[in-house]
């Protein structure tokens, strides 16, 4: 926790004074057949914070399959969300693509629909790649962080970004 401040940072070290600018804390994007990481982008501005970035793509992807698993009945039921007191874990899937967002507790409803357009916008630039994922990870999917880096997350994805 910071010094006199309420904020906690969850061991995603972010900065005083971008603790109350940044929505999400972190995107990881999964192939959901395999568990791979594809990519991801935590929002941590600490260099000292060492975040295992496939650990954590793996956890997060055998807790999503785990819950299909753990469901009774014949309706597959798939994991929505996680909620903490001051964060929330946000699960996204279209088809193979499974995306998990750390975000901080400001407005559900936004965040899922930010969470949407990015999942839209990923899936629509490599809807091939995902789908025939052997392993490798492209370069074109690579540089999409650049993509997550200039785009304000606080407010509506904006898709008109080219490079």
């Amino acid at each position: 926790m910071y010094p006199n401040s309420n904020i906690k940072s969850y061991g995603f070290g972010i900065k005083q004074q971008e603790a109350n600018s940044n929505r999400f804390l972190a995107i990881y994007f999964l192939d959901k057949l395999t568990g791979s990481l594809l990519l991801s982008k935590e929002y941590s501005l600490n260099p000292n914070s060492a975040i295992d970035v496939d650990l954590i793509g793996g956890f997060l992807n055998a807790l999503y399959l785990f819950i299909k698993e753990v469901k009774p009945g014949s309706k597959s039921e798939e994991i929505q969300e996680i909620n903490f007191d001051e964060t929330r874990i946000l699960y996204e899937r279209y088809g193979r693509l499974l995306v998990v967002a750390i975000t901080r507790k400001t407005n559900l409803t936004i965040e899922r629909s930010i969470l949407k357009q990015i999942v839209h916008d990923f899936y629509s630039r490599f809807e091939g790649s995902i789908n025939h994922f052997d392993g490798r990870i492209e370069p074109s999917i690579l540089n999409y962080k650049k993509r997550l880096e200039i785009s304000n997350l606080n407010t509506n994805f904006n898709h008109n970004f080219g490079f």
